[in-house]
């Protein structure tokens, strides 16, 4: 019950917006995930942000597979500098005013509720990137989805930065301990804005 009141006070503070920063140092040892294996990797580190971390399927969007895409949005030449995922990278994702990106599904169980990615902005500073997700699950034989906002992030992004990590709303499945299958969407809003999005991350929440 302790971890689960505290799972809900980190996923309030910040669905409200999204910022660039650091995250406090994270307990040690990684929880068992029920959704499967995961090919974890401390991604981040270089943040100060020590966390263990999977790549979503499609998430260093070296091509357009698992991605939906709208509006323009598409794959373009051009990794984020830092390299996180494979020295060989060579894309990421552009994401003009008025286009949206979904990335592909995925299982999270209640351990798994932390959002992490690189982006910037290169076009004007009044637009701003929108990151909503999408959460499927099943309880007792009903299927239910559930579209909620995480977040914003401001157009003064120029830079590629690591986005500040986002704790997105746990389903009454993962709080009975089973999963859902959420994805995320990234929209961009206002005019003369032109976003990157790269290298698209999960946090296995860790045991308290």
């Amino acid at each position: 019950m302790f971890r689960i009141l505290v799972r809900l006070v980190l996923g309030t503070a910040t669905i409200a917006a999204l910022a660039l920063g650091v995250l406090a140092p994270a307990q040690a040892g990684l929880p068992s995930s029920t959704c499967g294996p995961r090919d974890l990797s401390q991604a981040f580190l270089p943040w100060l942000d020590p966390a263990q971390y999977f790549l979503m399927a499609g998430g260093d969007v070296e091509s357009s597979a698992g991605w939906t895409l709208a509006g323009g949005a598409r794959v373009v030449r051009g990794n984020e500098p830092f390299y996180v995922h494979k020295s060989t990278d060579a894309r990421s994702l552009l994401v003009p005013s008025g286009a949206w990106a979904r990335t592909s599904s995925t299982c999270v169980d209640s351990d798994e509720p932390t959002l992490r990615f690189f982006v910037r902005n290169t076009g004007s500073i009044l637009s701003t990137l929108v990151v909503d997700v999408r959460i499927r699950t099943t309880v007792f034989g009903v299927m239910t989805e559930t579209t909620l906002p995480l977040g914003v992030v401001p157009g003064t992004t120029s830079t590629w930065q690591p986005a500040l990590p986002i704790v997105f709303e746990l389903s009454a499945n993962q709080l009975l301990g089973s999963t859902s299958t959420v994805d995320f969407r990234f929209s961009a809003v206002g005019g003369g804005g032109n976003w990157q999005v790269d290298d698209v991350y999960v946090d296995p929440f860790k045991d308290w």
